[in-house]
């Protein structure tokens, strides 16, 4: 995922929507890497039946997408939002806590 600091904790990002190795959908670098970065979506964003995310707009978000948004990192995402990402990150593992997305169209 590629980051700019926005400071005050906030940062740019542009990504691309991926599964991570432990099945929850995250963020790769737009460059084909296979790291994963897992985030948490920003309010209004919902899974549906069918894999896809669901902005609040009501754009869809699917595995492949490059998406381009804003949020904040943390060094160790589960000290921060606990029991709602443990399956997805390890205690100690770093992740972003996302306040806007959108799809990037080419």
């Amino acid at each position: 995922m590629q980051v700019a600091d926005l400071g005050g904790g906030d940062a740019a990002f542009e990504g691309i929507v991926t599964v991570s190795p432990e099945g929850c959908l995250g963020l790769a670098p737009p460059d084909g890497s296979d790291d994963v970065t897992v985030v948490v979506w920003p309010a209004g964003v919902s899974l549906s039946g069918e894999g896809e995310l669901k902005t609040s707009s009501g754009e869809a978000l699917v595995v492949g997408d490059k998406v381009f948004g804003g949020g904040e990192m943390f060094d160790d995402l589960q000290e921060h939002k606990g029991e709602a990402v443990a399956g997805c990150v390890a205690e100690g593992e770093p992740g972003y806590v996302l306040g806007s997305v959108e799809k990037l169209t080419e």
